[in-house]
């Protein structure tokens, strides 16, 4: 039974072994090279101006105006105020402002007009679906998009929105290079795969099964061989079996709590999934948005007088009630009244309203203004946004609940599921437990040398297994 158990951990070592090898190699990549992502600032950044003289034609009758919106945002597309409505399933429904008509796509010419604002030497690469840059879910409300090039030192790519002619995403040489070496290898995230998002996640969490029982098999073996020997030798190895004897035992443990938490970072069969945000963002809303409650706005939009630099207006409901906000290039949002289109501070007061909508069972624990990170809620690989209003509810479960005191919107929740989730996946994966630990260069020196052990560890054992098959190879050819 050891037999067969030490052969099943030699052939799986043999055929996982690069795949183990390349997560250590490309984990050394995204500590500091992610993958190319556009924030909501950076889009913001590449907006231009909104000008909203002689603004706005009403939207015409149209079916698609019929239905109920969770919130709207205006912004200019090619000189024209556009008017982006979007549905509770994700969708959006553009409206050009000067005719009022619904468009449902932006054509190919004002594309290229947008690109030639942002860059004067654009030249269009095709319209596609997806590629290596888009393939991530958060797009599909823009495609078909529009891929863009610029020959720039730094190899600018973009791509444009056909539903709206905003960039959604833009990457440079340099980006590309290192997201190839650093999270498409480690996420096993190549476009082919990726697309295909059952085959993905399944392929992704048996790998990771296989990785964790040859690890543990590994662990068994390391031990049950250490011990003391009539040589004086604690390991029966020698050379580069006896360097990965070493190394397993060292860094082992190490190596499955990574292999084990990356198991959980795709919360397999609905473990540590958590409940989502969807049905608290609804609550806070207090309803949908119909055009009858976004076409008095249009009406006198042309008497806003907004401050420089304000590249688009969003709105949506708080409570029921119809919120506003001008969003500045640099991503701050200033709250205007939805009445009277002057400035308007957020009301502090609204704080205890949503707490008491999110802790509906039972009052709520806490419900305070935080401006520093706790345990849950912190800067690390993502950035969050503080000030945050911090709701704990009053129930048996006390879920955390970040909210942007400008907008009131839900910023993040952490359920039961999801504080699980961020010590076994962020904790173990990412070795961020405390604020020391997350300090730099702390933090470098202490992921550096767990990685180069744990690299070692599989390292080593790669190159056994390219030394077997070597062996294999020429005994065979030997016979014949």
């Amino acid at each position: 039974m050891l037999r067969l158990l030490f052969l099943i951990h030699r052939w799986f070592g043999i055929t996982l072994g690069i795949v183990m090898l390349l997560w250590c190699l490309s984990g050394f990549v995204m500590m500091y090279k992610p993958y190319p992502e556009l924030t909501e600032q950076q889009k913001s950044a590449l907006l231009p101006e909104l000008g909203l003289s002689g603004c706005c034609a009403m939207p015409a009758s149209d079916p698609a105006l019929e239905q109920p919106f969770s919130s709207f945002y205006l912004q200019m597309l090619v000189g024209t105020p556009v008017l982006a409505l979007r549905t509770s399933d994700n969708r959006i429904v553009t409206v050009n402002l000067a005719d009022g008509r619904i468009f449902p796509d932006v054509s190919q010419a004002d594309v290229a007009r947008v690109a030639g604002q942002f860059d004067g030497n654009a030249r269009l690469v095709g319209s596609l679906h997806n590629d290596q840059w888009t393939v991530y879910g958060g797009y599909n409300a823009h495609r078909p998009l529009y891929k863009f090039a610029a020959d720039d030192a730094a190899g600018t790519e973009w791509y444009i929105s056909s539903r709206t002619g905003e960039i959604i995403q833009l990457t440079t040489r340099e980006q590309r290079f290192w997201g190839w070496l650093g999270a498409v290898v480690h996420w096993l995230y190549p476009t082919l795969l990726r697309e295909r998002v059952q085959l993905w996640s399944q392929t992704v969490i048996w790998l990771t099964i296989v990785g964790i029982f040859l690890t543990l098999t590994g662990l068994y073996f390391g031990i049950r061989q250490y011990k003391t020997r009539k040589s004086g030798r604690k390991s029966p190895y020698r050379g580069l079996s006896a360097w990965h004897h070493y190394a397993g035992l060292l860094f082992g443990v190490l190596t499955l709590s990574w292999v084990f938490s990356g198991l959980f970072s795709m919360n397999p069969w609905g473990l540590l999934e958590g409940e989502g945000m969807r049905s608290e963002q609804r609550l806070l809303r207090g309803g949908n948005l119909l055009l009858s409650d976004i076409t008095p706005i249009l009406e006198r939009l042309d008497l806003l007088r907004l401050d420089p630099g304000v590249v688009r207006l969003e709105g949506e409901k708080l409570l029921g009630e119809l919120h506003l906000y001008a969003v500045t290039r640099a991503g701050a949002h200033v709250r205007l009244s939805p009445v009277t289109l002057d400035k308007d501070p957020p009301d502090a007061g609204k704080l205890e309203r949503i707490a008491a909508v999110l802790s509906p069972a039972a009052p709520a624990r806490s419900a305070e203004l935080i401006t520093e990170e706790d345990r849950y809620y912190y800067n690390h690989h993502e950035q969050v946004s503080l000030p945050a209003w911090r709701v704990v509810s009053g129930d048996a479960s006390g879920t955390r609940y970040y909210i942007d005191p400008q907008t009131g919107r839900l910023l993040s929740k952490i359920d039961p599921e999801k504080r699980w989730y961020r010590w076994l996946f962020y904790g173990l994966h990412r070795g961020d437990f405390t604020p020391f630990l997350r300090s730099r260069p702390v933090w470098d020196i202490f992921m550096w040398t767990l990685l180069l052990g744990v690299t070692a560890t599989s390292v080593t054992g790669f190159f056994m297994g390219v030394r077997r098959l070597a062996r294999n190879a020429r005994r065979r050819n030997a016979a014949a």
